[in-house]
């Protein structure tokens, strides 16, 4: 039986099902990651006797953070004099999320979480003193 089989697909059934592909998996990924926002800042709250008003993270924005990277815990240098060499930051696209904290109960401020793929990268706390938790 000659003529067109309806199974193959061509060329443009690929494009338009393209970017339906990337957004379900960049959807997949940012839903995984504020999995992940969360369950930071309930540990980090619970960590400093804090309570994690709603339960709930408000993706704010991506930015662009430079990673300090440590050496490794073996790195020795060559003679007693020469300075241990630091790797160089890398600069890495971050997701962050805000999310509302009390300390009694009776107030509300503001925090941000900041992820780096799959990893928590910074903690801030905004009150009227302001904590910053690395975790690099």
């Amino acid at each position: 039986m000659s003529g067109y089989n309806r199974r193959m697909y061509d060329i443009y059934d690929i494009i338009l099902l393209f970017p339906l592909v990337v957004f379900g998996c960049y959807w997949w990924r940012a839903s995984e990651q504020k999995r992940i926002a969360v369950a930071g800042a309930r540990a980090y709250c619970l960590e400093r006797e804090l309570q994690l008003l709603d339960e709930t993270l408000v993706f704010k924005q991506h930015r662009i953070e430079k990673e300090s990277r440590r050496p490794p815990a073996n790195a020795l240098p060559a003679s007693p004099n020469a300075p241990v060499r630091l790797p160089e930051p890398r600069r890495r696209l971050c997701r962050v999320y805000e999310f509302d904290y009390s300390q009694g109960g009776q107030d509300r401020q503001s925090g941000e979480i900041i992820l780096s793929g799959y990893r928590v990268l910074r903690v801030i706390l905004h009150s009227q003193v302001l904590e910053i938790t690395n975790y690099q």
